[in-house]
């Protein structure tokens, strides 16, 4: 009986102090972490962006540009591809970082849904073609205000 206490004891110690993951977001992100928190404040919604990380590494997934995944502890963290970060421009860097951050902060699944002229009405599309993005500068005040409705 002794031993089997002593067992229960040394598990319960082994498995209650689980390492905890920082958070960090690499400086190449930060201003786009920023910027996704201002434009949620903009409408009417406070993100506290602390409890999330960001870090661009090598995705060895095929035309996976960036993924929201959760951590051991429950953390959310984005992952950008470094190929994909290098050779995007400003406005598909922004989107990309916004809709992981969608699902990551605002828990957004996907959206396919298309608008008469076959354009997303969302920025949360899947990226399976089944409608066609067109974040630009003229387009993202529209797509943010779906990105941030509840």
């Amino acid at each position: 009986m002794h031993k089997l206490m002593m067992l229960s004891l040394v598990l319960l110690t082994a498995f209650s102090c689980t390492k905890e993951e920082s958070v960090s977001v690499d400086t190449e992100l930060q201003p786009l972490f920023s910027s996704f928190a201002l434009e949620a404040q903009q409408r009417g919604l406070n993100l506290d962006m602390s409890k999330y990380s960001g870090m661009i590494t090598a995705l060895d997934e095929a035309n996976v540009a960036a993924k929201c995944q959760t951590i051991s502890n429950g953390q959310k963290r984005v992952l950008v591809d470094d190929d994909f970060w290098r050779t995007a421009s400003a406005m598909q860097r922004e989107m990309v970082i916004f809709h992981e951050l969608g699902h990551c902060t605002l828990n957004r699944a996907h959206l396919d849904e298309a608008r008469t002229d076959g354009s997303c009405v969302s920025m949360m599309q899947s990226g399976l073609g089944l409608c066609k993005m067109s974040y630009t500068n003229q387009t993202r005040s529209a797509y943010l205000d779906e990105l941030f409705k509840f």
